[in-house]
């Protein structure tokens, strides 16, 4: 069976409720390894949609959504600027290990040439994994960092 392709697609402000629904598949993913609560009316709390609008993405297989993507243009975790940096990275179960993550990765590098910072929660052993296999073809210089009070491993490369 081929694969379908998988293509990074701008998103724009009528797609915001897409993603901050898919925000919440990709954070009830993430309670596997950290704590989110959950709010009283059944939803996580996420208050950063509106900070990491900067350059929004949803990933598509084929003519289905598949993921998004939230690049900004600084790192909060070292202020540096201008340098890009991965927000929010999530791909929908039914496409992990089939390469729809590391192919979205890619496009994003070339959407976004030049200095990148990706950071991934040291508790989130998965995407930890994810990140050092999609990356290594840039060669990162990567660091651990205390960033308010969680831990974290922090991957800087030029791409």
């Amino acid at each position: 069976m081929t694969q379908p392709e998988i293509r990074l697609v701008a998103a724009g402000p009528g797609q915001k409720p897409v993603i901050a629904n898919l925000i919440q598949l990709y954070l009830y993913d993430m309670t596997e390894t950290m704590p989110f609560p959950v709010g009283a009316d059944g939803r996580f709390g996420y208050g950063f949609l509106e900070r990491f609008w900067r350059f929004p993405y949803l990933i598509h297989a084929g003519d289905e959504i598949a993921g998004f993507a939230l690049v900004i243009e600084e790192c909060p975790l070292t202020g540096t600027k201008p340098c890009w940096f991965m927000a929010e990275f999530f791909i929908l179960k039914a496409y992990r290990r089939r390469g729809a993550g590391q192919a979205a990765v890619a496009a994003a590098m070339r959407e976004h040439p030049g200095d990148w910072h990706i950071a991934v929660p040291q508790a989130n052993a998965p995407a930890g994994a994810f990140w050092d296999n999609s990356l290594a073809p840039y060669a990162p210089r990567s660091r651990d960092v205390t960033f308010e009070g969680d831990e974290w491993r922090l991957h800087a490369f030029t791409a």
